[in-house]
């Protein structure tokens, strides 16, 4: 039910976007703008004229939200003696006195008038009023998927497209499957649409797949739907893991994932939700068709020269036993801490879960950490999980290495160790047993 009335909300919120001629984010910005379209002064601002201290007058168009560029312009130069003014900025704020700098040509400071030049918003990274942002505002594939700066783009129209993939040849080796050898190729890629409309709600949708080919083909692929502004955004589809992903310990370096250190209850495939940043907090919810829901919020800022970042969530969900058909439900609460420092991280993460089978309850508590770190072209990373499901204990670890060959293109190597078999009253609530080594050749595009 709560799906059902989800949905028509986010028709109506694109549909009133769409059919509304009057654009209040423009005529909000062209409102703050009217104190510099004053040929004598800067209003407020305290400011000369361009014309006052040698320079031509700007010719943007603040329509099309061009910000002027004399604070990144100007700002350059200057000796600290002026580095105040620049900070000023030109979106609000109160005027300053600033000494040796007011009322004087930028000649007589014994700056070349060619610094201050304006230049082209297009070469300064300004984004006109359709484009979208380089990133899509959800994701559908979390994975390492590639090893570029930002993801492939291409804009037809006011619409952005973007692609962003990777293929592996992974060969694993098990230790105690009869000296299993097995070799396969394997593929991800998500692509997104998304555009924005005359009221500033960025609208979109994605499509994400993955692909393994070993003795047969197997396929599976997700779908989403958005629209965002800057009071969050809503959404709905196949995202039952983003917040998993937002308050998660980051992966290792491997195309490999550590075991056990998500909850076992997961939400349904269709579900929706919505997330914002508040700023340094990221909040996020779920509510799939089952009435199961997802919430987590993620807090993250730097001090120093270190970055750190607190992460805490609550679930409820239901997975099902290895027999097959057995449906447990589950209610948890997880939190995460992370350290950066240069290039190492370290993070710690723990969790409780209860687990309902009927008339049969169980609880399970459980912990990981990892270390990861990146020296030239090598990255290492180390994690270790441990568990335990009503006194019986489960445990994984995970060591990983990256050899980054060229742009785009990656060695790994893995050793993957897992002991999480788990039985209750009968039911194998989980039965995973390995120790294999894994090697893969990656391409991200």
């Amino acid at each position: 039910m709560t799906l059902k009335l989800l949905f028509p909300a986010i028709a109506a919120l694109i549909a009133t976007g769409c059919s509304n001629p009057y654009d209040f984010a423009t005529q909000k910005m062209q409102a703050q703008n009217q104190p510099y379209a004053n040929p004598q002064g800067y209003g407020a601002y305290g400011y000369p004229a361009p014309q006052q201290i040698g320079y031509a007058q700007p010719q943007y168009n603040y329509q099309n939200n061009y910000q002027m560029n004399y604070q990144t312009n100007y700002q350059a130069p200057y000796t600290p003696q002026y580095q105040g003014a620049a900070r000023l900025g030109l979106r609000g704020g109160q005027a300053q006195a600033y000494p040796g700098y007011q009322n004087q040509a930028y000649q007589q400071q014994g700056y070349p008038q060619q610094n201050y030049q304006r230049q082209n918003h297009q070469n300064r990274g300004y984004q006109r009023r359709g484009g979208t942002p380089p990133r899509s505002l959800i994701n559908l594939n979390y994975e390492t998927l590639n090893f570029f700066e930002a993801p492939l783009a291409k804009e037809i129209g006011d619409t952005t497209f973007l692609l962003r993939g990777r293929v592996d040849t992974p060969l694993s080796y098990s230790f105690e499957n009869d000296n299993d050898l097995d070799a396969s190729v394997e593929g991800n890629f998500q692509i997104s649409a998304e555009t924005q409309l005359p009221n500033r709600i960025t609208i979109g949708a994605l499509y994400a797949g993955r692909g393994i080919e070993n003795n047969g083909v197997d396929y599976d692929d997700q779908f989403a739907a958005f629209a965002g502004g800057s009071w969050g955004t809503v959404f709905g589809g196949n995202v039952s893991n983003l917040v998993f992903e937002n308050t998660r310990r980051k992966r290792g370096v491997s195309t490999l994932e550590l075991e056990g250190s998500n909850t076992l209850g997961t939400l349904a495939k269709w579900s929706g939700g919505y997330q914002g940043r508040y700023g340094p907090a990221i909040i996020s919810g779920l509510i799939d068709e089952d009435e199961n829901y997802d919430i987590g919020v993620t807090l993250q800022r730097p001090l120093g020269n270190k970055d750190y970042r607190l992460s805490a969530r609550h679930n409820t969900g239901q997975f099902t036993a290895t027999d097959g058909f057995t449906k447990i439900d589950t209610r948890a609460v997880s939190a995460v801490g992370e350290y950066v420092y240069g290039s190492t991280r370290y993070d710690i993460g723990a969790g409780y879960e209860e687990l309902e089978n009927g008339q049969d309850q169980a609880d399970r508590w459980f912990a990981s950490a990892g270390i990861n770190t990146k020296k030239g072209v090598w990255s290492l990373s180390a994690e270790g999980h441990i568990g335990e499901i009503d006194g019986k204990s489960e445990k994984s670890a995970l060591l990983g290495v990256r050899y980054d060959i060229a742009r785009g293109l990656a060695a790994t190597a893995a050793l993957d160790y897992q002991d999480r078999v788990v039985a209750i009253d009968g039911v194998n609530y989980i039965n995973t047993k390995d120790t294999r080594g894994v090697v893969a050749l990656s391409y991200g595009f």
